[in-house]
């Protein structure tokens, strides 16, 4: 089930199955894990696939340009993904089948969830402020004491 990882980035390695071996999927692939929902990055080594259908549902490619992307829905990470491709390669688009498989002992962590960030950045934003104001009243007091005139 998705909540196998927590909420945040990974990047996991993937295996892909099916067709005539000729296509393949770039991995590790990222992964998207967020209140239970995981949703995975998909890039094919050629820019002609157009859509792929996963449960039945069909996904458009995320990118105009390059090896078509795809971001798709993952209900359960820890067993292999059937999909659809739909390839446009040949003389007439065809859909073939694939199995995906993502390899979640691998799964490597990037970057911080974004409610760690807010943790962080909120008491350094605050404290950053802090240290100016201090240097500023200081360098303001520093100024005063220069300029005043001797007696």
């Amino acid at each position: 089930m998705s909540d196998a990882l927590k909420n945040g980035d990974y990047k996991i390695p993937v295996t892909l199955k099916g067709g005539s071996g000729r296509a393949g999927i770039a991995s590790p692939a990222p992964v998207h894990v967020e209140d239970k929902k995981t949703t995975a990055e998909i890039t094919w080594s050629s820019e002609h696939y157009d859509y792929m259908k996963v449960d039945g549902k069909k996904y458009l490619k995320t990118n105009k340009s390059g090896n078509s992307r795809f971001e798709i829905p993952i209900k359960d990470i820890s067993k292999p993904v059937e999909v659809i491709g739909d390839t446009t390669a040949m003389s007439k688009p065809y859909q073939i089948e694939y199995t995906i498989t993502f390899d979640t002992a691998k799964a490597e962590r990037v970057g911080g969830s974004s409610v760690n960030v807010k943790y962080i950045a909120i008491p350094v934003m605050i404290a950053c402020f802090v240290v100016g104001l201090v240097i500023g009243i200081k360098a303001s007091r520093h100024k005063k004491k220069a300029v005043e005139p001797y007696e």
